[in-house]
């Protein structure tokens, strides 16, 4: 896994967007199924009730680490909007779900080329009103953003709940009213390709 950290701030606001791809552009989901397991990962992992019921040491929750502030799985990769205090659980949690995700299409058998190795890189945030605006790209990045099912555009307009995903950073920026936050997401058009510049440089 290669990693980088880009955008050097002079403090940590705690918010960060996260991006993990294959190299050389390579497809990283192969269908609905496999951004569907990954998901699940993501609630194991996120998730306190593994906390409360995994005695293991060897397998730890992120929970009490970091908040999911928003997600998105295309076929080309994952975007994570994450809040932590504690920068390398970033790192932890990225190799975590890397692991998992490989070891199950191991076990499918009709993978003949992982989508490893990959890109994983992370950009510090100014804010909340950074991330905002960051979860907004994040939910754009669908064509039918509106419905997409591998997003998390549910748990702000659709009262989707789950231990695992946190967003009241940002929902309580528009008083948790899904109207205005719809509002805000078509209140103008966003430059998808601003979210992979940085992937060009």
């Amino acid at each position: 896994m290669q990693s980088f950290l880009h955008g050097a701030l002079s403090y940590d606001s705690g918010y960060f967007h996260v991006w993990i791809s294959s190299a050389k552009d390579s497809i990283f989901f192969q269908s609905n199924q496999d951004k569907a397991y990954f998901i699940s990962i993501l609630q194991d992992e996120l998730s306190p009730r593994k906390k409360l019921n995994d005695t293991r040491t060897s397998t730890p929750s992120f929970s009490s680490d970091i908040d999911l502030l928003a997600y998105s799985l295309t076929p080309s990769g994952i975007h994570l909007l994450l809040h932590t205090i504690r920068k390398t659980a970033i790192e932890e949690l990225g190799q975590t779900l890397l692991y998992s995700y490989e070891q199950y299409l191991q076990e499918q058998g009709t993978i003949h080329h992982l989508p490893f190795d990959t890109i994983f890189i992370f950009d510090k945030l100014v804010g909340r009103h950074e991330a905002l605006q960051v979860s907004k790209e994040i939910h754009l990045l669908h064509d039918d953003w509106r419905n997409d099912r591998y997003s998390s555009i549910g748990f702000y307009l659709d009262d989707r709940r789950g231990d695992w995903m946190r967003p009241y950073r940002l929902t309580s920026l528009f008083e948790n009213k899904p109207r205005n936050y719809l509002k805000f997401i078509t209140s103008q058009e966003t430059e998808k390709d601003r979210l992979f510049e940085y992937l060009e440089t």
